[in-house]
């Protein structure tokens, strides 16, 4: 069985998460949305005032159970995320062959922060790319680095192709493409 955490937190981009929760479970992926608040809260209220409820809280989870480990963006939900020494402990500590994938301002301000990123080829936020190394950044939307097990993507209008992405990883291109083609996407 195919499982992948989607991290939430209090400002979390919604149009990001809700996309990769949603298309993922398409593919029949299992999600769970992990909360990161403090006082183990599952209901966050995202960066646009959307509230999300989790599955479960992060002190609840083992992370070896999970084939891909998924940052959305939003800002301040990013800075959340890089603040949580619960959540980089896990990141840094991620097991051979587990999938990190993060977008719009997680790939700068939680994998650059802490020096997550090894020598991968990334991508942000047009806004926030200036923060990463600039000899690994990539213009593309979407940005798959099989050798670091990274993708990365740049924000809210990739979330769906950042998505897909994750599913051809996971699974293969066909099943991508078997998700992608009742969505109507161009």
């Amino acid at each position: 069985m195919t499982k992948v955490m989607v991290a939430i937190a209090s400002g979390s981009e919604e149009i990001e998460a809700v996309s990769i929760i949603d298309v993922l479970r398409r593919a029949e992926i299992t999600v769970d949305v992990v909360s990161i608040e403090a006082d183990k809260r599952l209901e966050i209220v995202a960066s646009r005032g959307v509230k999300l409820v989790a599955d479960l809280h992060i002190s609840d989870i083992d992370p070896a159970d999970y084939q891909m480990l998924v940052l959305p963006g939003g800002v301040p939900g990013s800075e959340a995320f890089r603040d949580c020494e619960s959540l980089i402990n896990i990141l840094k500590q991620r097991k051979a062959k587990q999938w990190l994938a993060a977008i719009c301002a997680a790939p700068a301000i939680v994998l650059a922060e802490h020096q997550l990123l090894g020598d991968a080829d990334v991508t942000c936020h047009p806004g926030l790319q200036q923060q990463l190394p600039q000899s690994q950044l990539s213009e593309e939307r979407v940005v798959v680095d099989q050798a670091h097990w990274l993708i990365t993507s740049q924000g809210p209008g990739t979330a769906i192709e950042f998505s897909l992405a994750l599913i051809a990883q996971l699974k293969d291109q066909e099943s991508a493409e078997l998700v992608a083609a009742p969505m109507v996407l161009a």
